[in-house]
């Protein structure tokens, strides 16, 4: 089975081998009369995929190189003819010339950059791009002249255009009379093509307003397509061309039947666009001959067929207001005026941003074209300098040994003159490429001079823009110091206040509270409680404790309001009193490390605040954490003091995190520069971490 399936494959490689050499990588014909008709236009595209996936299973060969690039180049001309996919037309021509590149194939990378060189020129407009191009071209068909020459026509052709477009009409003649020349060379192109370039070179010579002859080669090209059977999209343009000729010249007798031709073969093609630019021109040739009720017929029937190209509809417009004009129906007229000077103004600003376009390809030109010439003359003189030396190489081996001496010196003399001769070349070469240079400069010194001006300009005020920014940024920069500096004067007197206003409610819950508390219990005690009832008895003893309690408790929070060891010891001694202190209530067991042994460098504003930060964060632990144990650990880590609280508590809960209590903790920790955050898991306890710079403590104490 094996052996069969690899028969039948070789056999199917075979058949597709012997029918791709049968039809000669022919495809076929593209019929333009269909461009707009998507469903022949998608049937070729599939029939150019069916080939290609076919060939893709052929061996790697130069016979299926070649027609892989063959329908490439086939489906991207259907992409461009299309008129539907003419970007994907570009991605395949670029996939050609790739390919072509990789397999060293001359022909199908010509083939590729005429297709993209296509693409810029006439739809994208890009006429730079389409120049540089054309010159890649000429510098392909340079490396072998004999076998690519036959191409040459259609760059010359393209030049051609490019030229009339640009408004260069004596370039354009020269290049589309090369054209001309050089299309018998290509003995494969259809006639039909001939036709083209005298229609193009009838363009270049109304630019340069020589009527006659154009007349006489759109004659030429009418008679050319009139004797091939020409497809009809090119009988349609080409009568149109031949009656506005007719227009311009007051010809509109002779300009109307070929302008009714035309609008024929547009109806025929179902084309609204192209026919709605005859009619606009049929009607001008009725205003000539004084037919206004014609004239504004078509030129209505041109404007209800096109909304979109300014050319057509001020001809129409135009045609309008002066049929109108003629017949004194002021109203129509004036209503068409204010139309046509509506599109006329949208028209100007597609003419100065064409212009614009034209005269940089019109210097891309110029400097492309000096750069080619250039080369071309330094390969003729290299060329000469080895033919004259081979030329010498010769004569000298032609004469006998002893007269080596005598033909040595007359070789020395020969190659003297010829160094002398090349050297003058050289400079005259030089002086060519410097006067080509200062011409190329000033070219692109006039085409810059407006955008220069505005470049001035631009600057001059983005540079004011930026003074004026530097001096509104200094501005803001010393106001922000001096706020940064007025805002730690602020807190370091918040921080003194709180301290005196701790100092005085400590006094007062010490002094007056404690005192009236005990006056309450000695009043208490006055009585005789053996006279109460057995449950008033209960009632008085339950008072007197919680007299005890009252007057523990507010001694308890005048030692915390300001312990006096935070005021007179260290940070760590008045932390283990705390710690001793919590321990008495019994219901969680606090323990507290500290390393190293010696003191650590704090200001008292920083002992203080650690020391409440602390507290209230053991509150927290006895009112919400339900915890068994809970730890104080002070450390050193280089600059700095990490103070760790941690409880086997329930956790921390998501509204406890967003309190009030925890954001005093981290405004107060902030106050002396120290960073506070919490980390807690649900039912596995929580740990408080806090970090002070002992150098912005020092900072603080010189402060």
């Amino acid at each position: 089975m094996n052996f069969l399936r690899r028969g039948m494959l070789l056999l199917g490689w075979l058949s597709i081998s012997i029918a791709l050499q049968a039809q000669s990588y022919e495809t076929p014909p593209f019929n333009f009369d269909r461009g707009m008709d998507r469903a022949y236009v998608d049937s070729l595209l599939r029939l150019a995929r069916t080939r290609l996936a076919r060939i893709a299973t052929l061996p790697v060969k130069p016979t299926t190189d070649t027609a892989r690039m063959e329908y490439m180049h086939f489906m991207a001309s259907v992409h461009y003819n299309g008129m539907v996919h003419r970007d994907s037309a570009l991605l395949v021509a670029n996939q050609l010339i790739r390919l072509a590149e990789r397999k060293k194939n001359v022909k199908y990378q010509i083939k590729g950059l005429l297709l993209s060189e296509r693409y810029y020129r006439d739809f994208k407009t890009d006429y730079p791009q389409s120049i540089k191009l054309n010159y890649q071209l000429l510098a392909l068909i340079d490396t072998s002249p004999d076998l690519y020459g036959m191409y040459l026509w259609r760059i010359y052709r393209n030049l051609g255009k490019i030229s009339t477009i640009v408004g260069e009409y004596g370039e354009a003649v020269s290049y589309l009379q090369k054209s001309i020349t050089w299309f018998g060379k290509d003995r494969k192109i259809e006639p039909i093509h001939l036709a083209s370039l005298h229609q193009y070179l009838a363009e270049a010579y109304k630019g340069q307003n020589d009527l006659q002859k154009a007349e006489a080669q759109y004659m030429l090209a009418w008679d050319i397509l009139d004797r091939n059977n020409a497809a009809i999209s090119n009988k349609a343009f080409l009568t149109n061309d031949i009656g506005v000729l007719f227009n311009s010249q007051q010809k509109f007798a002779q300009a109307i039947p070929y302008l009714k031709q035309s609008v024929a073969y547009w109806e025929q093609l179902k084309s609204p666009l192209p026919q709605a630019d005859a009619l606009a021109d049929l009607a001008e040739s009725y205003l000539g001959l004084g037919r206004n009720a014609e004239a504004i017929a078509s030129a209505k029937e041109a404007l209800a067929k096109n909304q979109k190209y300014y050319a057509p509809m001020l001809t129409a417009y135009a045609v309008l207001i002066r049929a109108y004009e003629h017949q004194q129906d002021w109203k129509n007229a004036f209503a068409y005026q204010r139309l046509y000077n509506a599109k006329r103004e949208e028209h100007q600003k597609s003419i100065n941003q064409t212009e614009s376009l034209r005269i940089k390809a019109k210097f891309d030109r110029e400097r492309l074209e000096t750069a080619y010439r250039q080369e071309q003359l330094l390969q003729n003189q290299r060329y000469q300098t080895l033919a004259k030396q081979a030329e010498i190489d010769r004569l000298s081996n032609k004469y006998k040994t002893e007269e080596i001496l005598r033909t040595n010196l007359k070789h020395q003399l020969e190659t003297q003159q010829l160094r002398n001769a090349s050297a003058q070349k050289q400079a005259r070469q030089q002086a060519t490429i410097k006067q080509l240079h200062i011409e190329q400069l000033r070219l692109g010194l006039s085409a810059q001079k407006g955008l220069r001006d505005q470049l001035f300009i631009g600057i001059a005020i983005i540079s004011l823009l930026g003074l004026l920014l530097l001096y509104y940024s200094l501005r803001l920069q010393r106001t922000n110091s001096a706020l940064r500096t007025k805002n730690r004067e602020i807190e370091m007197a918040l921080i003194k206040g709180q301290t005196i206003e701790r100092k005085r409610v400590a006094t007062e819950l010490h002094d007056r509270v404690s005192s009236l508390l005990g006056a309450t219990k000695m009043t208490f005690q006055t009585m005789d409680a053996n006279i109460l009832s057995p449950r008033n008895k209960k009632l008085y003893e339950n008072s007197l404790n919680l007299l005890d309690d009252a007057a523990t408790q507010v001694r308890q929070l005048s030692r915390n309001l300001v312990p006096d060891q935070l005021l007179q010891q260290d940070l760590v001694v008045s932390l283990k009193s705390l710690v001793a202190k919590l321990n008495l209530t019994g219901k969680t067991v606090f323990s507290i490390t500290y390393e190293p042994e010696d003191n650590f460098p704090l200001t008292q504003e920083a002992k203080f605040n650690l020391y409440v930060i602390c507290l209230e964060l053991c509150t927290n632990i006895l009112r919400h954490a339900h915890a068994r144990r809970a730890h104080i650990n002070l450390v050193r880590l280089g600059d700095a003091l990490a103070v760790e609280l941690n409880d086997d508590g329930v956790g921390l809960t998501q509204s406890a995190s967003m309190g009030m209590g925890l954001h005093n903790i981290r405004e107060r920790a902030e106050t002396i520069g120290a960073r506070f955050w919490m980390e807690s898991g649900n039912g596995s306890g929580t740990q408080a971490h806090i970090t002070l710079p002992l150098t912005y403590s020092g900072d603080l104490a010189d402060a």
